[in-house]
């Protein structure tokens, strides 16, 4: 599996060196067309605003204005960008205009004042949760990330950091701070690699998370065939728990997240997609004395020792609910593992037994190590879905490869048919 922090490093040095006073230069020239009357809105010189506008087009390697005696005609690539842009600093802004709401001594407009260095200690410092930390994993020095994200603090004159019995810690206000310089960070990114498309350039990535099941089989063989056809595009494939892959792609380190629907915390803003309705079966080693008997009884499954998903899976309420149908109380000898490998040696060793979804267990079932059972009088089934954030907007590669994921679904959901 990849990690999240081998994407496109051209893309990431992009955005973190970007001036962000030049892109609100680039906004307001797109919007008035005129390199004059943007100079004397900002109170700037016109050659500092045209210095800005040219080191744009040197970053993202485009043309983004044409300029004559009838004035100033925007680039296709400037439309692109325009909008990503737009995007992003109106997230910034408008999280500090809700602080200042909640907080009368947030300066005004004080978004315009912030650089992307100060950003970037900041999610570091959010991200590890303590500046040695912070600098350590953004590979800079502790006084460099400790500087910029004081100066943070002091420009937006909120409280960004705590000292508790662990030392110092991000505020709340800093970890929501830090979610939304990591999703504007991540719109830039994402007019990186549209604008690259434009001249036939294929320089973007997608972060997947990969729940269990999708990662045993849909997500490699999708990105697999998907890299067939866009070799340039990086992908990366990340695992952890839900709770972990659902904080980062909030936050813009991961832009889509594949696996069984749930519940969603309250205030997590998240659109969905379903790609497959699986079923789930009972698992257990070939050499298991129940191997050869059919439509198995609940009491017949409490003498044997089984594996349990971990606590907060969906998965885990289906085996809970198992045993609340049939009103029977479960089983004691248990062992909770949330690693398939491991439960897989521990199924060949044991009398174990396991619920899993049928698609999950696909390779050891074709290579008869194992075998599946139905409950009788228990049929569960849950859906796989793909998500992502309900304000983003993906690019056409990125839907392309969402499009990789449904087929593969589809001709599994083929396949278990």
């Amino acid at each position: 599996m990849g990690n999240i922090e081998e994407l496109d490093m051209l893309e990431k040095r992009v955005t973190s060196g970007l001036n962000l006073f030049h892109l609100r230069v680039f906004l307001t020239v797109y919007d008035i067309r005129s390199i004059s009357k943007t100079a004397e809105l900002l109170g700037r010189s016109q050659p500092a605003i045209s210095q800005a506008v040219n080191s744009l087009e040197r970053t993202f390697d485009a043309k983004f204005f044409h300029r004559s005696t009838k004035g100033i005609t925007a680039t296709d690539e400037a439309t692109t960008l325009w909008r990503r842009v737009k995007r992003a600093l109106n997230s910034l802004d408008s999280f500090f205009d809700l602080m200042l709401k909640n907080f009368g001594q947030v300066p005004k407009n004080v978004s315009r004042h912030i650089t992307m260095t100060q950003l970037n200690a900041l999610k570091a410092v959010a991200e590890a949760g303590s500046f040695s930390a912070g600098a350590a994993i953004s590979n800079k020095a502790n006084p460099t990330i400790h500087r910029a994200a004081r100066d943070l603090e002091q420009t937006v004159n909120v409280n960004l950091f705590e000292r508790t019995s662990f030392g110092i810690k991000p505020t709340k206000v800093a970890i929501q701070l830090a979610q939304v310089a990591g999703v504007m960070e991540r719109e830039i990114e994402l007019a990186f690699a549209e604008i690259a498309k434009m001249s036939h350039q294929e320089k973007g990535n997608t972060a997947i998370g990969a729940m269990p099941m999708a990662r045993s089989y849909i997500i490699p063989k999708a990105a697999t065939e998907f890299k067939l056809q866009y070799p340039g595009h990086k992908i990366s494939i990340v695992e952890g728990s839900y709770e972990y892959l659902l904080h980062d792609l909030m936050r813009g380190k991961l832009d889509i997240l594949v696996g069984a629907s749930r519940s969603l915390p309250e205030g997590i803003e998240i659109k969905e997609e379903p790609i497959l309705t699986e079923s789930i079966v009972l698992l257990m080693s070939r050499s298991h004395p129940l191997a050869n008997k059919d439509d198995l009884a609940v009491d017949t499954l409490l003498t044997y020792p089984w594996i349990l998903p971990r606590t907060s899976s969906p998965l885990r309420k289906t085996y809970e609910a198992l045993f609340q149908v049939h009103n029977v109380a479960p089983p004691e000898n248990v062992i909770e593992c949330n690693s398939l490998s491991a439960s897989r040696v521990i199924l060949e060793n044991s009398p174990s037994l396991m619920l899993l979804s049928e698609a999950q267990a696909r390779h050891e079932l074709m290579s008869g190590t194992m075998v599946s059972k139905q409950i009788s009088g228990f049929n569960a089934q849950r859906t796989i879905v793909v998500q992502y954030r309900e304000d983003s907007i993906l690019t056409q590669t990125q839907i392309a490869l969402i499009d990789h994921i449904k087929h593969i679904a589809q001709s599994e959901s083929q396949l278990m048919d």
